[in-house]
């Protein structure tokens, strides 16, 4: 069975988003969402697609966005690591956001998970949802959130 499922994410990294007004790469690639094969066979990314809720100001109107296509096949039980920002070596990373993962993307795109309108990831084929997990507005800065049902929350 082929079976994609988001595990877990990072949200809101630990300390400020933006020095003199520029996001660290460091800094970005603390934000990060990872999904892992849970089926039993290998499982093409080819079609797959990541999405997160795009909102207008004061989270209105949110809207599905692509945040990164994928090529390749993912092998039962492997994860990957979508990081949000340009490419950076697990060496210059914080050592929770480079370990974890078998692989690591990156969006080459700014911060991605929204914090004050909470926000939901998810994999779509083309054709349908794959999976989806949502979190609650404001995660705490710092945390990790963990699956739990259709959600994505802080553990204590």
């Amino acid at each position: 069975m082929k079976l994609l499922r988001i595990t877990q994410a990072k949200p809101n990294p630990l300390g400020k988003d933006r020095i003199g007004g520029l996001a660290p790469k460091k800094q970005l690639a603390a934000e990060w969402v990872d999904f892992k094969n849970i089926g039993d066979e290998p499982h093409p990314l080819d079609s797959i697609t990541l999405h997160h809720i795009a909102y207008q100001a004061g989270c209105r109107d949110g809207k599905w966005q692509q945040a990164m296509s994928f090529r390749g096949t993912l092998q039962p039980g492997e994860i990957v690591r979508v990081h949000s920002g340009e490419s950076l070596p697990l060496s210059e990373m914080y050592q929770e956001d480079a370990t974890g993962a078998h692989y690591h993307l990156f969006t080459g795109k700014g911060y991605i998970w929204n914090n004050d309108c909470g926000d939901t990831a998810g994999l779509w084929n083309g054709v349908i949802w794959v999976d989806a997990a949502s979190y609650e507005p404001y995660p705490p800065e710092g945390r990790i959130l963990v699956r739990q049902g259709d959600k994505l929350v802080p553990v204590y």
